[in-house]
């Protein structure tokens, strides 16, 4: 019974525990160590593709003025067109009044008495 009460005491098991943390931690850093040339490898890959990537930021920024240089009259015409269709739907629902006002007063007033009164 000693023997359990002894193995089962507080610092046996805080030992046990600090040697498997130790044990896990080792087997850990040795996995990372024994991948680590394969993840250079794909570190320089993504380095290179940045670089290329970063070396064409120019070009598309000069692209991208070029564009909008090209687009601004576009925006100006789609403005005008924008502005020529509002000002045709005022004409029409003025129209759409003057039609209206037109029918109702060439409508004539029928004024029909009410019923009887009784005296």
């Amino acid at each position: 019974m000693e023997v359990i009460d002894v193995i089962l005491s507080a610092p046996v098991l805080f030992g046990l525990v600090v040697a498997s943390c130790l044990v896990l931690v080792t087997r850990a850093v040795i996995n990372a160590l024994g991948q680590l040339p394969s993840l250079r490898v794909q570190l320089e890959n993504v380095d290179r593709q940045l670089s290329t990537a970063h070396q064409g930021i120019p070009q598309k920024r000069a692209e991208l003025s070029q564009l909008q240089e090209l687009l601004k009259p576009l925006k100006q015409t789609a403005q005008h067109l924008q502005d020529y269709n509002t000002a045709l739907l005022d004409v029409e629902r003025q129209a759409m009044r003057e039609e209206e006002d037109k029918r109702r007063s060439e409508e004539i007033p029928v004024h029909r008495p009410g019923p009887p009164r009784e005296i």
